[in-house]
């Protein structure tokens, strides 16, 4: 076979080839062979015609017509863009068909007769084809007799191809292809997400408001159970107080047992203790999250592993505003629910090479996310689209070297150390002031009404007003 057919051949972009009998080279010791992955029909002047499998000569004469047609199956892509499914939500499809001509002498014809009104019949040409004799139209018939749920969640592949073998009836048989199977076929929907993500918001939401309120009944059964009790150490008194007028107070507590004088001193301070009892210890370690029960803290009450996007975990924080929990891994944060058991929600920093630490505090400021991490700087996102990160502050030449702490100032604003320094942030005009700086290093900062506390690597508690010309 000569180069220039073997290369044209060659071309995996190219279904079928239309020659002239004697465009196909002729040698006179040898034969010149179908390649394999092809097959012949030739077409005779006397309107004969015959089928020709690989690795066989066609032998065409010179007034013949010779078709080559791949013999195996062939992919074709399908996409449909926006459409409305059966529940009006939007929809869009991604698809491959596998198609092929058998190795019959009818539908060679058939596509001699149909598509080769030029010498050549290329995937992109049977593609536009395919779409144009009525597959669009089908698919997009079929997005809007079905529900987008069902649509992105169901394999719809083998009843696709059952509307499609009908829709394309008239087609297949005039052009002999045959219509394998839908190999691939899916469907996606923005506003379903969408939707989907406002229920699950709700329904946490909901959650969250169930749980605060189990906490408030729990709050107030403990202040009557205090009631009560302080009613019996009370009526003891009284009762001694009767018995004789002149007694002083220092005088009635002897009639009570060290028990009772300890629960009477107790509820004087005050009716329910200025306190808070801890549900879990949260730790992490690896690619784990630990819940430890407080009263039984060697005993892990629940694990949860989280997947490896954004590294190993480093730090875990409480937001109690948000009531979220913050865990602080290599290259980005998570947000938690409580009890961990919901789906956890990934926030990545944008970084070029994974980093060796990790983000180290993380606190959140209405619906913005604020890390820090020595290694990446100050980082922030907005809760509502994870994909928005932006730095506030990127270490330049290992400048500043640490970056360790993160706080709520409580006016929208917020606190992040950078060494020796606080930069107060304000997300609303996208100003930074930075206080004047700390004696050493600031390893973790408070806030406290207008005032900011600090820790420090030389163990030092720092506090300063929150001006730029605060003095420490």
């Amino acid at each position: 076979m000569s180069r220039e057919i073997m290369k044209r051949l060659s071309d995996a972009s190219l279904v079928a080839l239309c020659l002239k009998g004697d465009e196909w080279p002729r040698a006179m010791l040898s034969s010149c062979l179908i390649p394999d992955g092809w097959m012949g029909f030739v077409q005779r002047s006397d309107r004969g015609r015959r089928f020709v499998p690989a690795g066989e000569d066609p032998q065409p004469e010179s007034a013949d017509m010779l078709l080559l047609v791949r013999n195996r199956a062939i992919t074709v892509p399908l996409e449909l863009a926006e459409t409305a499914a059966a529940d009006k939500h939007v929809v869009s499809a991604h698809g491959e068909l596998l198609v092929r001509w058998q190795p019959r002498e009818n539908d060679l014809a058939a596509l001699r007769q149909s598509l080769m009104n030029e010498p050549t019949l290329d995937l992109e040409r049977l593609t536009r084809v395919v779409a144009e004799a009525g597959t669009l139209r089908a698919l997009r018939s079929f997005a809007r007799s079905h529900p987008a749920e069902a649509l992105a969640r169901e394999d719809q592949r083998e009843a696709f191809a059952a509307a499609l073998n009908e829709a394309l009836k008239r087609f297949l048989f005039e052009s002999g292809l045959v219509l394998e199977r839908v190999a691939k076929l899916t469907f996606a929907s923005a506003t379903l997400a969408e939707r989907e993500r406002l229920e699950r918001e709700a329904a946490q939401r909901v959650r969250r408001i169930a749980a605060r309120e189990q906490v408030e009944q729990a709050a107030a059964a403990a202040t009557m159970r205090r009631l009560d009790d302080l009613s019996g150490v009370l009526t003891r008194l009284q009762d001694a107080a009767r018995a004789d007028a002149d007694l002083r107070w220092h005088e009635l507590l002897p009639t009570l047992s060290p028990p009772e004088r300890m629960r009477l001193l107790e509820n004087l301070w005050r009716i329910t203790p200025n306190r808070r009892v801890a549900r879990h210890i949260v730790a992490v370690a690896g690619r784990e999250c630990l819940w430890l029960d407080p009263e039984h803290p060697a005993e892990i009450a629940h694990r949860l592993t989280l997947d490896e996007r954004l590294g190993a975990l480093r730090s875990a924080v409480w937001d109690e505003v948000g009531s979220v929990l913050l865990i602080g891994a290599a290259s980005g944060l998570w947000s938690l629910d409580a009890d961990g058991r919901e789906e956890p929600q990934p926030y990545a920093a944008i970084v070029d090479q994974p980093p060796r630490t990790g983000f180290n505090a993380a606190a959140q400021v209405g619906d913005t996310l604020f890390g820090t991490h020595s290694e990446l700087g100050c980082w922030m996102w907005d809760v509502r689209d994870p994909a928005a990160a932006t730095p506030l502050l990127q270490p330049a030449q290992g400048v500043p070297r640490t970056v360790r702490a993160v706080t709520a100032v409580g006016d929208g604003r917020v606190a992040f150390a950078a060494d020796a320094c606080v930069h107060i942030h304000d997300p609303v005009d996208d100003t930074t002031d930075v206080l004047s700086p700390a004696p050493s290093t600031i390893e973790s900062l408070a806030v406290l009404g207008d005032r900011l506390y600090a820790g420090t690597s030389d163990g030092h508690l720092l506090r300063a007003d929150l001006t730029p010309t605060g003095a420490w």
